[in-house]
C-alpha cells in the first residue's frame, strides 16, 4: 500500500493513548478516513481528530462480541462503502500469574479478545478487502508471540496464535499469487503503554514492569513504524526489542531461558 490518502481504514483498540490511538491519528494526518473502535476512552482519540477536521467514525465495541464486530463493520460499509485497511490492534494482558493461578475464565476472556476478535474481524472484512485494488491486514502479535516468557502463559498463547494466523494467511496469498491484499504481523517489544497497569491482576512486580516498559518505544513512534512497514510490504514488523527477541528465540531455542533468568535476577524479579 503506497499511500493512505483517501483510504478507508479500520483500527480496533483505537481509544485511550496507546498504539491504536496513535495509528488512528497518523492515518488521519495522512489523509485516510478512519473508523476505530474500543471498549472505552473513545473521546481521547475523537478530540484530536476533530481538531484535525478528519473524516472518522467511532464506536464502542467489545472485541469478544462477534455481533458487535459485525455491526461495527456494517457501520463502516454503510458510511464509506468499502474497506482498504484493517489493523487488528485491540488486545489485553491478564498480568503476572503462574499457570496454576490462571482460571478457565481467564483463558476464555483473553482468547476471546486477543485471538477470536482478530479472527472475526478479519473474516468479516476479508471479502471487502479482497475487492479493492490494494488492501492490507495488519495484526498485532507481540515479541511474546515469538519468545515465550514465564508468568504470561495465556498472553503468549494468544499472541503465538495471532502470529500463526497472520503468517499462514500471508503464505497462502503469496502462493496463490494474490498480491493486492497483503498481510503484516507486528511484533512489539517494550512500548511505553499502560498495558501492565490495565491488566486484571497485579502484584509486587507490576509497577517495576510498568516502569521498564516506559523506557521502550513511544507509542506514536511504534505507529509510524507499523505504517511504514505496510507501505514497504514488510511481512513481519518489529518494534523496540522485538527483533532482538526473535533472534534470541531462533539462536537459542532451548537455552534462552538462561538469559531470561539472568535478566530477572538483574531486575530483582523473583522466581515464584
Amino acid at each position: 500500500m503506497k499511500s493512505y490518502k483517501n483510504k478507508v481504514a479500520i483500527v480496533t483498540g483505537g481509544g485511550g493513548n496507546g498504539i491504536g490511538h496513535h495509528l488512528v491519528l497518523a492515518l488521519a494526518q495522512q489523509g485516510a478516513k478512519v473508523a476505530f473502535c474500543d471498549i472505552a476512552k473513545l473521546e481521547t482519540t475523537e478530540q484530536p481528530l476533530q481538531a484535525l477536521g478528519a473524516d472518522y467514525l467511532s464506536a464502542t465495541v467489545n472485541m469478544a462480541d462477534k455481533r458487535a464486530i459485525d455491526a461495527f463493520v456494517e457501520q463502516v460499509l454503510a458510511r464509506y462503502g468499502h474497506i482498504d485497511l484493517l489493523i487488528n490492534n485491540a488486545g489485553i494482558a491478564l498480568g503476572d500469574l503462574t499457570f496454576g493461578e490462571v482460571s478457565e475464565a481467564d483463558f476464555e476472556k483473553i482468547t476471546a479478545i486477543n485471538y477470536w476478535g482478530v479472527i472475526h474481524t478479519t473474516q468479516r472484512c476479508y471479502p471487502h478487502l479482497l475487492a479493492r485494488p490494494e488492501a492490507a491486514v495488519v495484526n498485532l502479535s507481540s515479541s511474546q508471540g515469538i519468545l515465550a516468557l514465564p508468568y504470561l502463559v495465556p498472553y503468549c498463547t494468544t499472541k503465538f496464535a495471532v502470529r500463526g494466523f497472520t503468517d499462514a494467511l500471508r503464505a497462502e496469498h503469496r502462493l496463490r499469487g494474490i498480491g493486492k491484499l497483503t498481510f503484516h504481523t507486528v511484533h512489539p517489544g517494550a512500548v511505553a503503554t499502560n498495558i501492565t497497569l490495565n491488566a486484571d491482576y497485579h502484584n509486587s512486580g507490576t509497577e517495576r514492569f510498568h516502569r521498564m516498559l516506559q523506557r521502550g518505544t513511544p507509542p506514536a513512534k511504534a505507529a509510524q513504524i507499523i505504517l511504514r512497514g505496510v507501505q514497504r510490504n514488510t511481512g513481519r514488523i518489529f518494534i523496540s526489542d522485538g527483533r532482538a527477541q526473535d533472534i534470541l528465540a531462533r539462536l537459542l531455542p532451548n537455552a534462552y531461558l538462561g538469559v531470561v533468568r539472568w535478566l530477572m535476577r538483574a531486575r530483582k524479579i523473583a522466581v515464584r
